[in-house]
């Protein structure tokens, strides 16, 4: 059996004409691109299917860190819980809490003050502030009626 490889070598390995595999043990490997570019990938089974996980890039992420993520991974494994769907998951919510983080709201109090909230910033105005606003954008409209269009 070989040696398991050390960081040296790693960052030795040249690029080949063929992506190839270097592996480090228990489903880690480093992958070689053609174009020299070195990424870890942890491959796994969950639920009967082979399933394969980024880790990250080399030198980015050391041997040492790549072990230990792979570690990590496998108790994920072992206690049923699939890295792969937890990782899609965090992924859908950041992308949710950033369509939220864009957005903003109106709010309008019964005494017709208007406060505009946005994730950075509150802006709120008096009454006759909001008249202004409002009687600006009516102005800016001739043929409106005071109401959105359907």
């Amino acid at each position: 059996m070989d040696a398991k490889p050390d960081a040296a070598s790693l960052a030795a390995a040249p690029a080949k004409s063929k992506p190839y595999k270097i592996t480090i043990g228990q489903g880690l490997y480093l992958l070689v691109n053609p174009n020299g570019s070195k990424l870890w990938r942890f491959k796994y089974r969950f639920a009967g299917q082979e399933k394969g996980l980024a880790m990250g890039s080399f030198p980015a992420i050391s041997l040492e860190q790549a072990i230990q993520a792979r570690d990590e991974t496998r108790a994920m494994v072992k206690d049923g819980t699939d890295p792969g769907a937890l990782r899609k998951a965090e992924r859908a919510e950041r992308q949710a809490q950033r369509a939220r983080a864009k957005a903003f709201r109106l709010v309008m109090t019964l005494d017709n003050a208007l406060t505009i909230e946005t994730p950075n910033q509150i802006l709120r105005l008096t009454p006759e502030q909001t008249a202004a606003v409002r009687a600006f954008l009516l102005a800016a409209d001739p043929e409106s009626n005071g109401h959105a269009p359907d």
